[in-house]
């Protein structure tokens, strides 16, 4: 007869199944922001993260899976709400039905061993596939990083650029979700800024970027900037990641700040993000002229 027995772990307990020879983690309990599953549970391999084992654990906000995990069931993760990193092993993994759903704060899914910066921007890339670009096929993170895994995922990303912004909308209506997006001009420009940030991750995570696409997505994002009938890129930046240097260096590298909206970018800033307001000046003074004197005294 198999019996669950219920086991302390890093980050709280977990009640396992042994059938055969592995071990299925059947559900946690969290305690914890970080859970660290087990490689072995009774002495038998962890392989298996049954369906909803960590199934709306609000206060969770990053797990390691072990190097021995093969199958992520339905629902396993999903409404995890603060949810913003995954570490999995470089590996086949057969994933259920929306694992993530709704895990609106994911920033990465982190392969396991590889912590340099190539590792990170892979796991910053993997971690847009399930609910950002929404490509099931390319949630393979025995391939995440490779040449050709690269190529696809920009194709993809190029493709969800060029997708009309008022996509979706209809059927977010007809499915009664009107009042969630109030009318469609707030889900237009939620739908530029959703573009934006991927145009501003890819960028930051720039490995085997080609000049070409990352020349589109550099255009993409002139086109929202600050003084545009669509400010996304701008509002991304500031609203977002206001203190984030990765992202004003990757907002003037696009052609995002001009001698047009350098006032008006200065002025909404106020006497918020001093030190990125500096960035800018320091930006404006030596790649688009001398700044003004009374530039510094904004400060």
């Amino acid at each position: 007869m198999i019996q669950d027995k219920e086991l302390e772990i890093e980050g709280g307990r977990m009640v396992i199944r042994v059938c055969g020879e592995e071990a299925t983690v059947v559900s946690c309990h969290v305690q914890g922001s970080r859970v660290r599953i087990p490689g072995k549970a009774e002495g038998f391999p962890v392989t298996k993260l049954d369906k909803k084992a960590l199934l709306s654990c609000k206060i969770l906000k990053e797990i390691w899976l072990p190097e021995g995990i093969r199958e992520i069931g339905d629902w396993a993760f999903a409404y995890c709400s603060s949810l913003e990193s995954i570490w999995i092993p470089r590996r086949k993994i057969f994933f259920g039905r929306g694992i993530l759903k709704e895990c609106g704060n994911l920033e990465s899914i982190r392969l396991l061993g590889e912590t340099d910066d190539k590792g990170a921007q892979i796991g910053k890339l993997l971690g847009t596939i399930p609910m950002k670009l929404e490509a099931d096929y390319l949630f393979t993170p025995e391939q995440a990083g490779e040449d050709e895994w690269l190529r696809r995922y920009d194709d993809k990303l190029r493709e969800f650029l060029m997708q009309p912004d008022e996509d979706g909308y209809t059927k977010m209506v007809y499915c009664g979700e009107e009042d969630i997006v109030a009318n469609m001009d707030n889900y237009l420009a939620e739908r530029r800024r959703a573009k934006s940030r991927l145009c501003f991750l890819r960028l930051i995570n720039s490995i085997g970027l080609g000049e070409e696409f990352r020349r589109e997505l550099s255009a993409y994002l002139a086109e929202h900037t600050s003084g545009c009938d669509s400010e996304a890129a701008w509002e991304v930046v500031f609203r977002e990641h206001g203190g984030e240097q990765d992202y004003y260096a990757a907002f003037t590298r696009a052609g995002c700040l001009t001698q047009e909206n350098y006032d008006a970018i200065l002025s909404q800033m106020g006497e918020h993000f001093p030190e990125m307001k500096g960035y800018l000046m320091r930006y404006k003074s030596r790649q688009m002229g001398e700044t003004d004197f009374f530039d510094s005294l904004s400060l």
